[in-house]
């Protein structure tokens, strides 16, 4: 009788894709169970890896979720900012980065919680630290740029507190994501498009005289 073969690298599968996997069954696992709870052995086993064959791709836990966060984080940041450049004022843009985060919240379902996980363990990993700090400042300077053309454009009063509206637009952003990790995919998709409607009316932003 043959001897059933090992669990580790899977036979006839590329090294990248069997990393990716690793990736991508860690996001959904860490986002459940917590970074603390979570462990190398039951995320090697959930992907069909020996305890053993993982840290051939990943020396630790902590380099996994960084690598992942990391990667998740460039590549969300990097769609948003693409959709904020389209033609138009800056309701549209911002409908845009809005219509934008709901597509990234479909290709990555578990990336809200992970990123909450992860912020719970922070401050005593500071790797994790300057991923959050990475993203926090990419995302100051997408929503000053949005803000800052639209009163270059002429769109918004010359004397607007950029800042505050900048600042409002994030924390309107942080709001729908964080909603997005509580409730189902419907409801959040719902109240982005009451936020969206909201931006149409005008209601939201300063208006020229």
């Amino acid at each position: 009788m043959a001897q059933a073969a090992r669990r580790g690298r899977p036979a006839g599968v590329d090294g990248e894709q069997t990393r990716r996997r690793i990736m991508a069954v860690a996001a959904e696992y860490v986002a459940e169970a917590g970074y603390a709870s979570a462990t190398m052995k039951s995320i090697a086993e959930r992907v069909g890896l020996t305890g053993a064959a993982i840290y051939r791709y990943f020396p630790s836990k902590q380099e996994l979720v960084s690598v992942l966060l990391a990667e998740m984080v460039d590549d969300i940041l990097g769609r948003l900012d693409r959709a904020t450049q389209v033609p138009g004022t800056l309701q549209e843009r911002f409908v845009s980065l809005l219509e934008e985060s709901l597509a990234c919240v479909r290709d990555y379902p578990a990336v809200t919680r992970l990123t909450e996980a992860v912020h719970l363990e922070s401050a005593r990993i500071p790797e994790f630290r300057v991923i959050i700090d990475s993203q926090r400042r990419a995302e100051e300077k997408l929503y000053a740029r949005l803000v800052d053309g639209a009163i270059h454009r002429g769109e918004l009063p010359p004397d607007t507190e950029g800042q505050g509206i900048a600042d409002m637009l994030t924390s309107l952003t942080w709001g729908l994501t964080h909603l997005g990790a509580v409730v189902s995919p419907a409801r959040h998709a719902a109240a982005i498009r009451q936020a969206e409607g909201l931006l149409a009316s005008g209601s939201l932003l300063p208006r020229r005289s």
